[in-house]
């Protein structure tokens, strides 16, 4: 168990996720409320005590103070949870071949969207679309001047 549901006191598998007792997943305004109830926050005989006393009937009120703490916690824990992870060899040569058959037009999307939250991965892709691409418009340039002159 990696957190308590804070509506009925269910186990569940973190705190942002959906309750499989009460089916209750914390909305924007109490995910805060939730995070208390997580394993980030209590020990593990800490969320027995506080699954046990929810499904008494107590409601979680939590100070200002403490729900301000909470929000800071989670930001920091947020930054540290980087999405900016290099992609695999494995679609990196889909990609490449994608761009090869197709046109370089899929790469320059991947890139697009890459491109803020995974900056790596967009480099990555950008390296190998633009030679495609480069080697792509000089083999249509070649191709038409010699139907036009030729």
């Amino acid at each position: 168990m990696n957190s308590v549901c804070h509506r009925c006191g269910g186990k569940k598998a973190g705190a942002f996720l959906p309750c499989p007792g009460c089916k209750y997943t914390p909305k924007a305004t109490d995910r805060t409320v939730a995070w208390l109830f997580s394993g980030e926050h209590l020990s593990g005989e800490e969320l027995e005590e506080a699954a046990q006393r929810l499904q008494r009937g107590e409601q979680p009120d939590p100070s200002d103070g403490l729900l301000a703490s909470a929000q800071k916690q989670i930001r920091t824990l947020a930054q540290r949870q980087t999405t900016d992870i290099k992609m695999a060899a494995g679609p990196l040569i889909g990609i490449g071949l994608l761009s090869l058959l197709l046109t370089p037009l899929t790469g320059f999307a991947l890139w697009w969207g890459y491109r803020v939250e995974r900056p790596t991965a967009a480099a990555q892709v950008l390296r190998i679309t633009w030679p495609i691409a480069i080697a792509l418009s000089c083999l249509w340039l070649s191709v038409v001047t010699i139907r036009l002159l030729g």
